[in-house]
């Protein structure tokens, strides 16, 4: 018999977020909503209150079924180390983004001792070892086994490269902590991610479960928890797939410490005039970005963006100087949220300019070239000018009333009128109204369509 009622809870880097659920006629329904600062100390007791105010905001037990996700402890940190910068290394960052990892650093070709140095700086929860073809290169691939063997790096090493000198790898590695997948490019042009992405989700059980009380958590609901990207990432394949014209869409979660990209599109279309460079990405896919947060990344924000930021603030009038004086209080207390218009204006340039960096990191380009035959275009990365829709989720693009915010996802043009990037041209925009994404993305492996058609249903059309 189907349980009454299924309480979901997201334990994110800046809030504990939950709601209760009720199966009834194909879909969830809402029965209460609630949310907490995570406690960063002891993740348990955001759970258990938030757990308590479900209870009471719905009149019910708290003997459901819990599904459980969380980001906290700045999600799952990968380092990615491939054989070449354009294939083996842009394999592997896929493989990392769809388990729901955050890719912190990349290395290509053999180790440099200032590489392994940084990686042993970095402590990176996984390092995912990748490079040659089964049967390819493995002088490269055994020379930076050699040297993660001989580092000081306490990261968990997958390795997923070249298959005839898998036993060779494990040996050099075998004072590590160490595990072995199908490689992900067995063949050029062959991409083969599901294999370490089950084992990446393993790892993320092992490592992340353990600290900070989730583990607590985890004995107490009985039930193993989802990296927060991996679950929406699954949703966002079931949502794409399933449900009537959402076959082309995009989106984008931004949250206190990171901006998640998400799109559902055919990624290359091509034409007699177009060729593709690089490899042809998948239907599905995510990308996140580390200093583009509005709370916790708040600093890293101003630092890489801050040449948008400026700008706007001069066009707005208001001082960098104040604008920097924010920035540092946000950082100092990421659970605050704006209190007068000055700083709601400012929330809304750090909106702003995460969303468009990360639209244009998400996207490919499209180059012209010109040769003595005439010229012709070069796409590199993913076409995502068929998006038709684009849904903002994470706190602030929930709470948004206007489709500017997430419509910053579509950047102008280029300076360079031969280079261009890729970006959606005229998307309807939604907002995950009530922030239940996350939350709906939990039950999506139990209940695929239903929670599919229960996001879509909880978006609201924004305009202007």
């Amino acid at each position: 018999m189907t349980p009454p009622a299924f309480a979901s809870v997201d334990i994110g880097s800046t809030y504990t977020k939950g709601a209760l659920f009720a199966l009834e006629a194909g879909a969830f329904r809402l029965l209460a909503r609630a949310e907490t600062p995570t406690t960063v100390d002891d993740l348990a007791e955001g759970f258990a209150r938030v757990r308590k105010q479900l209870a009471a905001g719905s009149g019910s037990s708290t003997d459901v079924p819990v599904y459980l996700s969380s980001s906290a402890r700045g999600g799952l940190k990968i380092a990615a180390l491939g054989l070449t910068a354009d294939l083996t290394l842009s394999i592997a960052r896929m493989a990392a983004y769809s388990a729901g990892g955050k890719v912190v650093r990349t290395y290509a070709y053999e180790l440099s001792a200032e590489e392994i140095a940084d990686l042993e700086r970095l402590r990176p929860d996984i390092v995912l070892f990748t490079g040659g073809t089964d049967g390819g290169n493995s002088a490269v691939v055994l020379k930076n086994a050699e040297l993660l063997g001989r580092s000081t790096t306490d990261a968990f090493i997958l390795y997923a490269g070249n298959r005839k000198v898998r036993d060779r790898v494990l040996a050099l590695l075998d004072k590590k902590a160490v595990a072995a997948a199908d490689n992900v490019m067995p063949e050029v042009g062959t991409i083969q991610i599901e294999p370490a992405r089950e084992v990446i989700r393993k790892i993320f059980l092992e490592r992340i479960v353990d600290g900070k009380g989730l583990s607590a958590v985890v004995r107490e609901i009985g039930r193993d928890p989802w990296p927060t990207p991996l679950a929406v990432f699954e949703l966002a394949g079931k949502i794409g797939a399933t449900q009537p014209g959402w076959s082309d869409f995009g989106m984008i979660d931004m949250g206190g410490a990171t901006t998640d990209f998400y799109s559902h599109t055919e990624a290359f279309t091509g034409g007699d005039s177009v060729l593709l460079r690089g490899l042809h990405e998948p239907l599905l896919k995510r990308t996140v970005e580390g200093d583009l947060g509005m709370r916790v990344s708040a600093e890293a924000l101003w630092e890489s963006e801050r040449t948008l930021i400026t700008s706007r603030l001069a066009a707005l009038g208001r001082p960098v100087e104040a604008f920097d004086g924010y920035i540092r209080a946000v950082a100092a207390a990421p659970e605050s949220r704006p209190e007068n218009p000055t700083e709601e204006e400012f929330d809304a340039l750090m909106a702003a300019a995460c969303v468009r960096a990360a639209a244009l990191r998400h996207a490919g380009t499209l180059s012209k070239v010109y040769t003595p035959q005439g010229g012709f275009y070069v796409q590199r990365g993913k076409d995502l000018r068929r998006l038709t829709r684009l849904i903002g989720t994470g706190g602030y693009l929930s709470r948004s009333t206007s489709a500017g915010p997430v419509l910053e996802a579509c950047a102008p043009q280029s300076a360079d009128v031969d280079s261009q990037p890729l970006l959606p041209v005229s998307p309807e925009a939604y907002a995950d109204e009530g922030y239940l994404i996350p939350l709906t993305a939990n039950l999506a492996g139990d209940f695929p369509e239903e929670a599919a058609r229960t996001a879509v249903a909880g978006l609201r059309k924004l305009k202007g």
